[in-house]
């Protein structure tokens, strides 16, 4: 293992990290595809910044899963982010995007636990160069902090019948999970170059993030590319997951909706014939950008033989610890206030309308009592269908798989009026440390807190250690969370009547689709 030596013969010249003052290293690091160098920052952290971990999914590589980086010769100066993966409005960005970073504190010999962070953004905005996950606190705090771009909308997840025929697997879509399997496999090759441990390695996400968090504990192809895995605001529902030959019974099939897409963007009727695949991968990445597709995890027969929800459903996932949890006003990003149904019979006929025959013992749960609980009770419908039943779902898999180390937690800090409801996203700057300056210091008290349960997980698969609150265990029978708030106390049960009849409602609409 090659480290940094931190003394003084060890640095070259000053630079600029972002807003850290950084000296540049000499002393090369050697991972698979060559040598690299990073900057040591002024808190001590070594950050190796913009890593290919795969190459180019450009030209003919274009929907096909990632290959190998190129090797190079030479050192490379890893000092930047690398460009984030396309997408609507990014300045920084390019086809070419499968880079990582790395941020470490490790001394020469040292086997640190590692975490692997996936940004969210819908699988189709956002990057690992975004202020709020940068990993210098986790560094400081005793991990190897790795965060990955990804490829993310019509690039992370086209389905077709010319990619299907292409594959030697006869399947086509969840390049983007395909994507975060490569980044595993990589850290698994080289992150012992870092004072990392390989064999303790714990992925976390949040929001789409979290769903890749899911997608990965649900397919076998990841299995022992991690030890722990943490899933914030698990953004998994009806509409993001569908089956790639036939339709699930939320939507039409995978290659149905891309070969609908495709055919409207190249203005044809049907996208036939030997040239097919040369026609898609000859459009322009705005052009892609532009199409009229959605992203969806795909069952293929290959990454996944049933819908995720089955498999949970029976524990048959990858069982490791795992933390899952939400927070309690997830449904407000998409809620605004006077957006609500005006009236209790406007909300009965939304409800009817989204649920369907199938869902009509669902439906009274979110349906206010008063015209003054309309937007609460839309917030909460919001919340639990997109965010709160998949989080929960990973904790009764988990439990039901027999694993003991399962923990729930639900959020409801809001800082900037503790009076109201936490939002989508507001726990992320806690876990990161990178609340701002300005925040409150009771605030900066939780977020350390939250910091070191993670770090905690990481390290021994439990949050609970010496100092730190205790965090019970969640179990079919008690199904207790903690409420990470200030101060941090306990619940149990949270939400448990309309999550146990929404499981109900989706597994009852996947079953339907199959008779």
């Amino acid at each position: 293992m090659v480290i940094v030596n931190k003394t003084l013969a060890s640095i070259i010249t000053l630079v600029f990290l972002g807003s850290s003052l950084a000296v540049a290293i000499e002393e090369p690091v050697q991972i698979t595809s060559g040598e690299i160098t990073g900057t040591l920052l002024d808190s001590g952290v070594q950050a190796f910044l913009g890593i290919p971990y795969a190459a180019a999914p450009v030209g003919d590589l274009r929907w096909k899963p990632p290959q190998p980086a190129i090797p190079w010769k030479g050192v490379k100066v890893m000092d930047r982010h690398g460009p984030g993966c396309i997408q609507p409005g990014e300045l920084y960005m390019s086809e070419d995007c499968l880079f990582l970073n790395i941020w470490t504190k490790a001394d020469d010999n040292e086997k640190l636990p590692v975490m692997v962070w996936i940004h969210g953004g819908g699988w189709a905005f956002g990057s690992n160069s975004v202020g709020t996950y940068d990993g210098s606190v986790f560094a400081n705090n005793e991990v190897v902090l790795v965060s990955v771009n990804y490829r993310m909308n019509s690039f992370g997840f086209m389905a077709h019948p010319a990619l299907s025929a292409e594959s030697e697997h006869g399947v086509s879509g969840n390049y983007a999970i395909l994507d975060h399997i490569a980044a595993l496999e990589w850290v698994q090759d080289n992150i012992e170059e870092f004072g990392g441990d390989a064999n303790n390695i714990t992925i976390f996400g949040e929001s789409a993030g979290g769903a890749s968090i899911y997608s990965l504990l649900a397919t076998p192809m990841a299995k022992n590319l991690f030890h722990k895995a943490i899933s914030e605001s698990t953004w998994i529902n009806g509409d993001n997951v569908t089956d790639l030959k036939n339709a699930n019974g939320f939507s039409e099939s995978a290659e149905v909706l891309g070969e609908r897409a495709i055919a409207t963007a190249l203005d044809m009727a049907q996208v036939t014939g030997s040239d097919t695949l040369s026609k898609m991968r000859s459009l322009s990445a705005q052009e892609i950008l532009d199409l009229e597709h959605g992203v969806a995890l795909i069952v293929d027969g290959w990454l996944y033989d049933k819908a995720p929800i089955e498999i949970f459903a029976e524990g048959s996932h990858n069982n490791v610890p795992i933390i899952t949890g939400y927070n309690d006003g997830e449904g407000l990003m998409m809620i605004r206030p006077g957006r609500a149904p005006a009236s209790i019979s406007d909300q009965r006929n939304l409800r009817i309308q989204q649920l369907g025959d199938l869902g009509v013992d669902l439906v009274d749960f979110y349906i206010a009592d008063n015209e003054q609980q309309l937007f609460d009770t839309e917030v909460d419908y919001s919340s639990d269908s997109v965010f709160v039943r998949a989080s929960r779902e990973l904790a009764l898999a988990s439990a039901l798989a027999g694993q003991q180390d399962t923990y729930l937690y639900v959020f409801t800090r809001n800082s900037r009026d503790p009076s109201q409801r936490a939002a989508h996203f507001m726990e992320v700057p806690y876990v990161f440390g990178t609340l701002p300056e300005r925040a409150p210091r009771e605030d900066k008290e939780l977020s350390q807190l939250m910091n070191d349960y993670w770090v905690q997980f990481a390290k021994t698969g439990t949050p609970n250690g010496q100092g730190l609150p205790a965090w019970p265990n969640y179990d079919l029978e008690k199904q207790m969370h903690q409420v990470l708030d200030v101060p941090v106390s306990q619940g149990a049960m949270d939400r448990k009547d309309q999550l146990d009849e929404m499981d109900r409602y989706m597994r009852t609409r996947y079953e339907a689709a199959k008779q």
